[in-house]
């Protein structure tokens, strides 16, 4: 069910204000002790507000209605028992009025509601629930007070249609827009003078006893199509209430005076007086706002069709004429010369070679086969020339066999379309001819190629592609790119993205990188450009991935590489890429950064080697004393042969005393290694300069240099041993000797 909003007081506020108001009115009215109201508003009010929201009516609504029911009872002079009884007779009345209405039209709508589904609230609400609650309250009063029932249930329901008859048009209707209508000066006096002139003629005929209801329903009668929905609904509550007040005032003959005058059916009467005119004025309202939106529709049918140049035909073959449209006649450059009825007009203006083609088309429709007309041919323009036209209709009137009787439809000038076909034709066959060529000479290139549409799915694959994916033409069309084509980076083992090459139109170094995998897992160095298509207005619409076999040249690439920057003899970093790689840390060490040390070798006794042994022995020792300079340190030191028997080693991380342990070890190493060649035994030594990189060292050169001088202290000690120089920002000090002496004596 539907509950009132947490906060939202103003809604139950007004509801519960609304209903006490309106009793309160209606006992003072209409009513003596504990009897029932001539004439009860209460449940229109309360009904019209709860059917204009929901159409339900949730706890908390029946809670406020009860105890709005019982406060006003109990406060105008009824017992506890009968206040009691009235507030549940008033609930039953308005839920079932809720309910009747919800299955009947759902909820009100004021800009919705017509004359068919007001009547039917009126007669749910004020009619039928009236009378159910009625009843059930006359049969409580029987059991409590005796009441006669169908006297009480009457009373219930004459009162109750009425109030309906009154308040609810101008509940149903009412909105913010329409009462702020009412503030304009002019409206409100022209309202008011309505609303003064129905009460004087209400009065007199009521007063006369005079054909009574007949001429108080006369005016009302006349001001039904001058006057808006909500107006109208005002003037007949107005109306209603002047009936009312001059009944209980004693000024209608033959009813007596105060409560007495709600008698003989007097408020059903007045009922009838105030909403049948309002129900007339609904319906007529109705009527002319239907005329004016189908006057709204013609001419906007009329517009769309003049505008969009389609001209209409209507054939009637029961009278054997046809009415052609002036657009139908100026699309032909004719105008009306008398024979625009004439049914074979648009056949004798055919072009003949389309005249049977138009025909059979127009008898299958006729017969039934096709559920409607369409053709396209050429008409001749009174100028001389052809026009294609687009010709369409439909039977909308058939007899009992089947047979047309009336067929309309409409003429399209076609001639633009026509001619861009032709033109569109014209340029596919030559696209056809040229995407022809195009495909032999991909076919004949020595490149592979591989050509995707817009969505990444493969449209073309040469047969030098085929060979290096190792899928066929036939397998990989349709599939996408990374299904057929997928490579990665030589270096770094990633997969490229091709979708962000193609996006962004630039040639990346990792495609000189690229190596293709295969479905069977072996793989293939390429050299791939991957270029988008765009059409002419820059839209993306596919990608061309050329690439080539690059495995033997990238292996050579390498040996080149690996050639340029490594010593022949030992594996080991020639002088100049050390040289180059010392150079990069010295540009990139920070003020008191002590990580990184350089250390210069210089073999002892190699000369001797050389001398006695031959060069070959030499050359096989100092791959020896590599492997063994190599095997001392740790993978990101970097080891490198600057020449003849010297060797420099750059520690990446480490302290000093780290630097020193290293070189110990290296000395001692070199120191342990027995050398036999051509039987004969060789022992060499190695000593060492050590020097910190730091920032205070502004060229390779001078670290080399420290480090040799460093180098050569240690030889001049007595070889065999380790001298460290300080860092450069105290370079005027005494170098420190640190000698180290091997274990073994040379």
């Amino acid at each position: 069910m539907e509950r009132f909003k947490p906060g939202n007081w103003k809604r139950a506020a007004t509801l519960a204000g609304g209903f006490f108001a309106t009793g309160a009115a209606s006992i003072l009215l209409s009513r003596l002790g504990d009897g029932i109201a001539g004439l009860w508003l209460p449940n229109a009010f309360a009904f019209a507000m709860l059917a204009r929201q929901k159409c339900t009516i949730s706890i908390e609504s029946a809670v406020i209605l009860i105890a709005t029911s019982l406060a006003v009872n109990m406060a105008f002079g009824s017992s506890p028992e009968m206040a009691a009884l009235f507030a549940a007779a008033n609930l039953c009345h308005i839920a079932i009025a809720l309910y009747l209405t919800r299955r009947l039209i759902g909820t009100i709508s004021p800009e919705k509601l017509g004359a068919r589904d007001f009547g039917l609230v009126l007669g749910a609400a004020g009619g039928i629930a009236s009378l159910f609650a009625g009843f059930a309250f006359a049969a409580a009063t029987l059991a409590l007070n005796g009441w006669a029932v169908v006297t009480t249930g009457w009373a219930w329901f004459s009162a109750n249609a009425l109030g309906f008859a009154i308040f609810l048009p101008a509940m149903a209707f009412v909105s913010r827009a329409k009462l702020a209508a009412l503030l304009d000066v002019g409206a409100l006096a022209r309202l008011l003078a309505i609303c003064a002139g129905c009460i004087a003629v209400t009065c007199l005929s009521l007063t006369s006893g005079h054909f009574l209801f007949a001429i108080a329903m006369l005016p009302l009668m006349v001001l039904t199509p001058r006057l808006s929905v909500f107006e109208l609904a005002l003037v007949c509550s107005v109306t209603g209430a002047a009936a009312v007040v001059t009944a209980i005032l004693g000024f209608v003959p033959d009813l007596g005076e105060g409560i007495q005058a709600f008698s003989n059916g007097f408020q059903v009467a007045v009922a009838i007086t105030v909403s049948t005119p309002f129900l007339v004025g609904l319906f007529v309202r109705q009527v002319i706002d239907d005329k004016e939106r189908i006057a709204e529709t013609e001419t906007r049918w009329n517009f769309a069709l003049a505008s969009a140049k389609q001209g209409v035909w209507d054939a009637n073959l029961q009278k054997g004429t046809t009415a052609y449209s002036d657009t139908w006649l100026e699309l032909l450059g004719y105008q009306r010369v008398g024979q625009e009825n004439d049914p074979d007009l648009w056949l004798k203006l055919a072009h003949p070679d389309d005249i049977e083609r138009i025909k059979a088309a127009d008898q299958a429709h006729m017969d039934g086969t096709v559920p409607y007309y369409e053709a396209e041919f050429r008409m001749r323009h009174k100028s001389g020339r052809w026009i294609w036209v687009l010709d369409r209709g439909k039977a909308v009137i058939r007899d009992p066999q089947g047979r047309a009787l009336r067929v309309i439809g409409s003429i399209t000038d076609i001639t633009a379309r026509k001619e861009v076909e032709l033109r569109l034709a014209q340029s596919a066959a030559l696209l056809a001819d040229e995407k022809e060529r195009l495909r032999v000479t991909l076919r004949s290139i020595g490149d592979a190629v591989i050509c995707t549409d817009a969505m990444g799915a493969i449209t073309f694959m040469n047969p030098l592609a085929e060979k290096l994916t190792g899928v066929e033409s036939a397998t990989a069309l349709g599939k996408v790119l990374e299904a057929v084509y997928c490579t990665e980076d030589e270096e770094t083992s990633q997969i490229l993205d091709l979708a962000r090459s193609i996006a962004s139109d630039r040639k990346s170094d990792q495609d000189n990188r690229a190596v293709l995998v295969r479905h069977d897992r072996t793989r293939c160095s390429v050299r791939q450009v991957v270029s988008p298509i765009t059409n002419e207005r820059g839209e993306f619409c596919g990608s061309v991935v050329v690439f080539q076999d690059f495995t033997d040249a990238r292996a050579l690439q390498r040996q080149l590489a690996y050639a340029a920057t490594h010593d022949a003899l030992t594996g080991l970093a020639n002088r100049s890429f050390f040289i180059q790689k010392v150079t990069e840390l010295v540009a990139k060490a920070q003020p008191d950064d002590a990580g990184h040390h350089f250390m210069f070798i210089d073999l002892d006794h190699f000369k001797q080697v050389n001398d006695t042994s031959g060069h070959a022995a030499g050359d096989a020792l100092l791959k020896r004393v590599a492997a063994i300079i190599r095997s001392g340190l740790g993978p990101a030191d970097l080891v490198a042969r600057l020449g003849g028997d010297e060797f420099a080693v750059v520690l990446q991380t480490g302290s000093a005393e780290a630097a020193q342990e290293a070189a110990r070890t290296i000395v001692a190493a070199i120191a342990a290694l027995e050398f036999d060649w051509n039987e004969r035994s060789h022992s060499i030594g190695a000593s060492i300069g050590v020097t910190p990189i730091d920032a205070g060292y502004c060229e390779v050169d001078e670290i080399i240099a420290r480090a040799d001088m460093a180098c050569y202290a240690a030889k001049a000690a007595g070889r065999g041993c380790v001298f460290v120089t300080s860092s450069a920002k105290s370079a005027a000090e005494p170098l420190e000797k640190r000698a180290f002496k091997a274990a073994k004596a040379f």
